[in-house]
Parts: C-alpha cells; structure tokens; sequence
C-alpha cells in the first residue's frame, strides 16, 4: 500500500497575477493595485508512505512566521507573498499527527526552491536525504533575488539528475525507486528545475503537480503562473498536466496551492 498525504501548511497571501499570468509583468508585485486583487493560496506539502521509503515533498512555512514577519531583502519582497501560518500548521506538527519525525523521512524533495516550499526545512532537517534537481540548485544562484538561500543553507541539499525517458512534456523524469512507483517529471517553465510528482499504484495515479499550476482554475482555464522563467515551457507544463487531469485514471492532479484540495490521504495499491 501506498499512501499520498496532503497537508495544508498554512496560506500565502498574494496578488491574484502570481497564480495567474498577467499582461502588466508589473502585477505580481501587487504594487498599487487594490485589496480586491488579493487572493489567500493554501501552501501545500506531501507525505508520501511508500513500503520502500518515506517521501517529504517541500516544507512549507517556518513556523516563526505564526509570531513574526519575513524580511526579505529590507521587506521588500514581503508584499509580493505574504506567509499566514497558525499554530499547528506547519510541517513537523503534520507529521507528529502521523506519529512520525523529521528522522523517519528518507527523503526530503524540493519540487522547486521558492520561499514558500522551502522555509519550513529547519524543521525537518533531520531527514536522512534533502534533494532537488541540479537545474533547480542553479537557478537558485542564478536569481539570488528570488531565492532565499538561508531556507538551505544549513543542510546538505543533493541535487538528482533528470533522464531522458520521453516522460514528461519535456522527456525529461527521474525515478526515486527504479520501479515508476513515484516519478519526479521535470515541468518547467515557473522554473528549470521544478517537477510535478507522479505516484502510481494498481493502475491510478495521482499528480502532485507543484507550482506547474497552481490551482483547479489553472487546469479548467489553462492559465499558466504569473512567475515564469519561460513562458513557453509553462504552457508546455500546463498542456501536459491537464492532459494527466482529464485521464480517467488519475485519481488528482493537485496543485500546490490549490484552495480545492483540501486536506486528505489517497491510497494506492503497490
């Protein structure tokens, strides 16, 4: 059996133009433009229980954001997306209701290396392995302006290598197992590295499809994230998730921050 946990580790509060693509590139910034472009985002992770290991993709918020304000950059990214995490919501208490530590994780995935799905690693260094694409780790330096690095800059993050399946709208996965139980399918466009996880068993799958898109309205309108290092990827991305929803065999495609997702367990059999 293999079961696919969805927390909701607290919201973000963002411009309605981050999870949809905007003509004014200015919009993401949320900079002179209403309350009623505002929108609160759940901010997602997965626990995946799987006979040959456990699965941690992403973090979520610190849970030092339930008491105090990011700073990043002097406060000036802190209107583009703002954390909103209540006691209890972060990513150690959601393993705890499972009565599991950060040191039973085998592995710890970044589907990318936002703010918002890594600052909860403090709280589960402990896990055995922390990964992220190698493209990924590249963009990180690459846009120092979008990344913040003391999310990871403690730990040791390795970073895995796609390969050349034909999976994926660009061919591009990698195997955690070796046996297509759970594959990371390179999606990018929001960034290079960024994968949608699929988790297959008795013949479903699900698709936890990161920021690849970011909510059901995404998929049913084929709206691509306001932030995008290549359009064009992203459109690719969104095509192919859409194409894994509409498959009658794909039990969800999830969005990270997906308001109609709530919180649940999905079981597979291995």
């Amino acid at each position: 059996m293999i079961k696919v946990h969805i927390f909701h580790t607290g919201s973000v509060r963002v411009d309605q133009a981050i999870p949809y693509k905007e003509k004014n590139p200015l919009a993401v910034t949320g900079l002179f433009r209403g309350e009623e472009k505002k929108v609160i985002l759940p901010v997602s992770c997965y626990l995946i229980e799987h006979p040959k290991g456990k699965i941690l993709i992403d973090t979520g918020w610190d849970s030092k954001y339930v008491y105090e304000k990011p700073h990043r950059f002097g406060g000036l990214l802190n209107g583009i997306s703002t954390p909103v995490i209540k006691e209890g919501e972060s990513v150690d208490d959601k393993l705890s209701e499972h009565n599991l530590r950060a040191q039973d994780l085998d592995y710890i995935f970044f589907s990318h290396m936002d703010f918002d799905h890594t600052s909860g690693l403090c709280l589960v260094r402990e896990a055995k392995r922390i990964m992220a694409a190698r493209e990924e780790l590249e963009d990180s330096r690459k846009y120092f302006f979008r990344y913040v690095k003391t999310n990871w800059n403690f730990a040791n993050v390795e970073p895995f290598e796609y390969e050349n399946t034909g999976i994926g709208p660009v061919g591009r996965s990698y195997d955690v197992f070796g046996d297509g139980s759970v594959v990371l399918v390179n999606t990018p466009g929001h960034t290079h590295g960024m994968f949608s996880a699929v988790v297959s068993g008795g013949g479903k799958y699900v698709v936890l499809a990161g920021d690849s898109v970011y909510t059901q309205r995404s998929i049913r309108e084929k709206l691509i994230p306001g932030f995008t290092v290549n359009a064009k990827l992203a459109e690719k991305s969104l095509e192919w998730v859409c194409q894994c929803a509409a498959d009658e065999n794909c039990l969800l495609a999830a969005a990270n921050h997906d308001p109609e997702v709530e919180e649940q367990t999905i079981e597979l059999t291995d």
